[in-house]
């Protein structure tokens, strides 16, 4: 009797529908049962009646273009690592997709409990649960609430609707680091900061605070009133980030924008942007800014900058601000007990903070500890990344008060 020889692609689908059990085959027909699913506490298994070809089909799917998506996603930062490597206690539960579904189990109340093994970067299933649900919809879209890591501010609630998702983890976070804590009543000539970490700054995802309008330093005697326009935006506010980076460029640009790439701006051709999002009716409208670099775009919260385009404005002030910090003739008037010592350096990670405990860094310490609240401000309009875009009047009013406090005699 001959041995029956099947081909490795028949086997593969005849195990899906073993280890799936139940689940319906692309004509809808009801496959064999299998044994029992897969632990719960592990998995959320699969929905009732879900048909694996309506994404899973032998040519192209149609319904959700899931491989277009999965493309689009593989060139977005996500995609391309997000530092998935950053797998530790402290970092998996936004680095990777196993950390942030243990977080997500949890009710978002506890961060990992264990370092993360063969961490995959945050993709599909960490925003997403199409099996379990038959759908595409967020696993969440709940308010967030966002820890102030500055002394005297209360925390904040970001409530911006499918966007909620997002700044689950783009705001700052908890972080040892970030001791002590900026204090901007600490303004007597005998107040001390002593910062020991090369890394005291906000953490990089602080987009969540800059749209709302919270989490920068204030310095006593500032103006900082009101938001950009972005804020209070009634679209953005029931979207949130996906309205902007989220929209469907089409097909048209210098590369791929828009949809799951999440870039607003071209890699390759800075001047091309994805204003799909900013087009919609219910925003800017369908002729709004057809020619010009987005750069020099003057806002209606712009007045602060003179005319020139909030982007251009806050890129411009931030080299400002890093070249003041590095001026020991700048800085060194605060610097206590070495007054040569820039307040930031090149280091091992890039630009860092020029303090430390060991590697030849000593601690920086700055009387009065309120003039730390510009070293503050630089590290968190630079971890936003939007120069402006997110919300104008707070980047300008942030970075103008930080010059400012600086150029104190």
């Amino acid at each position: 009797m001959k041995k029956m020889l099947v081909p490795g692609g028949v086997l593969a689908a005849i195990l899906a529908v073993v280890l799936l059990g139940g689940c319906k085959g692309a004509d809808g027909s009801q496959g064999p049962q299998g044994p029992p699913g897969i632990d719960p506490g592990t998995f959320e298994g699969f929905a009732t009646g879900i048909k694996c070809g309506t994404c899973h089909s032998s040519e192209q799917d149609t319904t959700y273009y899931v491989a277009g998506k999965v493309y689009q996603w593989e060139l977005s930062s996500h995609g391309s690592g997000g530092a998935y490597m950053e797998n530790r206690t402290t970092c998996a539960g936004c680095h990777t997709t196993e950390g942030f579904l243990e977080r997500y189990r949890g009710g978002w109340s506890t961060q990992v409990t264990s370092q993360v093994n063969n961490p995959t970067p945050p993709g599909c299933f960490a925003c997403h649960s199409p099996h379990a649900r038959n759908n595409f919809s967020l696993r969440d879209t709940n308010a967030v609430t966002i820890t102030s890591f500055i002394t005297g501010v209360n925390d904040a609630t970001f409530n911006y609707g499918v966007g909620n998702l997002c700044v689950r983890c783009h705001q700052t976070r908890t972080s040892s680091a970030m001791s002590p804590k900026p204090d901007p009543t600490k303004t007597a000539p005998t107040d001390t900061i002593t910062i020991t970490s090369s890394r005291w700054y906000p953490h990089y995802g602080v987009q969540g605070q800059m749209l709302v309008g919270t989490g920068g330093f204030q310095f006593q005697g500032g103006s900082y009133t009101g938001n950009g326009p972005h804020t209070g935006a009634a679209l953005i506010q029931q979207e949130g980030c996906p309205q902007c980076h989220m929209a469907d460029a089409g097909t048209s640009g210098v590369d791929l924008r828009g949809g799951h790439t999440m870039k607003v701006r071209s890699d390759t051709a800075a001047t091309a942007v994805n204003l799909a999002g900013c087009r919609d009716a219910a925003c800017h409208g369908s002729s709004w800014y057809n020619s010009g670099d987005m750069r020099d775009y003057f806002s209606q919260s712009s007045g602060l900058t003179a005319g020139v385009g909030v982007q251009r404005y806050i890129q411009r002030y931030l080299d400002t601000l890093y070249a003041m910090m590095t001026d020991t003739n700048v800085v060194g008037r605060w610097t206590v007990g070495n007054l040569k010592k820039p307040w930031l350096t090149m280091g091992a990670e890039g630009v860092q903070v020029n303090a430390g405990t060991s590697g030849g860094l000593t601690p920086l310490k700055i009387r009065p500890a309120s003039r730390a609240g510009a070293l503050y401000n630089y590290w968190f309009l630079e971890h936003d990344g939007s120069f402006g875009v997110h919300n104008s009047k707070y980047a300008v009013q942030l970075i103008q008060s930080s010059v400012a406090e600086l150029r104190q005699p």
